[in-house]
């Protein structure tokens, strides 16, 4: 016996259901989403923290990725899964800051020691309104420029939209 209709009184969450049609309405698109990374190396002075410049793309769903920054899209507000990384270019230093910022106010800081090629990559979520804007710093304290490497594979920013 075919079931055309299913109300949700009368199903049994702990079953399992094998589908032969198709399922709308789980689950979520996850778009506004984005993917921004530098071409070039970038100098970071000694004490100070810098913006790091993203300047290719490899994705931007909304348009909303733009002059280093993410800009939530109207009516696009949200819970976000943010994902950052920075690669050191031999560095010598032992101190370095991976920073993301909501307006001029840090959301997600990660320090780390080491030297040489190591990378700073990580991860948070984060409740986001419309106008939001959202942007990628770097700090580092070893007393001389350090440069950051470049292309996609070693430093980036990306991120997606996971629920209202």
């Amino acid at each position: 016996m075919a079931i055309d209709k299913i109300q949700s009184e009368s199903i049994n969450l702990a079953d399992n259901f094998a589908f032969t049609g198709t399922v709308s309405g789980a689950g979520g698109v996850n778009t506004p989403a984005f993917f921004a990374y530098p071409t070039a190396e970038q100098d970071l002075a000694n004490n100070t923290t810098v913006q790091v410049v993203l300047n290719a793309e490899l994705y931007d769903t909304a348009n909303a990725f733009a002059s280093n920054a993410f800009t939530v899209p109207s009516g696009q507000g949200g819970k976000y899964v943010l994902n950052c990384g920075i690669r050191r270019n031999n560095w010598t230093s032992d101190r370095f800051y991976t920073i993301l910022k909501k307006g001029s106010s840090a959301i997600f800081e990660m320090d780390s020691y080491g030297k040489s090629y190591s990378t700073n990559n990580g991860f948070t979520l984060q409740q986001l309104a419309a106008g939001d804007v959202i942007t990628l710093f770097a700090y580092q304290n070893n007393g001389s420029t350090q440069s950051i490497h470049a292309g996609s594979a070693s430093t980036f920013f990306c991120g997606y939209k996971i629920i209202e």
